[in-house]
Formats: structure tokens, C-alpha cells, sequence
């Protein structure tokens, strides 16, 4: 993509792209940009279920995907270790 393609393509991303809390929840950066190539960087962004949710004031959950489900949380947690009880 030259330099001219990637102007207009970031002219016509979501507005809501910049800070958008989804992203670090991705461990993938591969993963991540594909969503951010269907559903972002498009002129037809208006299809995200999130960008759709904050335009009608909703609270977004951080985990809601574009396309309306969500992203599951692994847990980080340690299990405790049976030995110390």
C-alpha cells in the first residue's frame, strides 16, 4: 500500500480508533489488525458494535468485539498451591 492508499484509509477509520480499549486486550498483534483492517480501518466502521454502542451512549464493555461478541478474558491469577492449607 503506498503512501496515498494509507492516507485515505486512515481518512475514512473510525474516529474512535485512537484509544480505543479493545486493543491491549489482544496478546496478538496479528489478530488485532485484522479487526482493525475489517472493521476500523473502513470506510463502513459504522458496523462495529462498539462504535454503534457509543454513539448511542451506551457503556462499551472494554471486551465487546466489532462484531458483537466478546472477547474472553484469560484469568492471570495463580492458583493457590494445595500444599499450604
Amino acid at each position: 500500500m503506498n503512501r496515498a492508499e494509507m492516507r485515505y484509509r486512515l481518512a475514512m477509520a473510525c474516529p474512535r480508533t485512537d484509544g480505543c480499549p479493545l486493543f491491549p486486550l489482544f496478546s496478538s498483534r496479528e489478530f488485532l489488525k485484522t479487526w482493525q483492517i475489517t472493521y476500523c480501518e473502513t470506510e463502513d466502521y459504522g458496523r462495529c458494535a462498539r462504535y454503534q454502542g457509543a454513539m448511542r451512549g451506551d457503556k462499551v464493555a472494554p471486551t465487546l468485539l466489532p462484531n458483537g461478541k466478546h472477547l474472553p478474558l484469560v484469568s492471570t491469577r495463580v492458583p493457590a498451591d494445595p500444599g499450604d492449607e
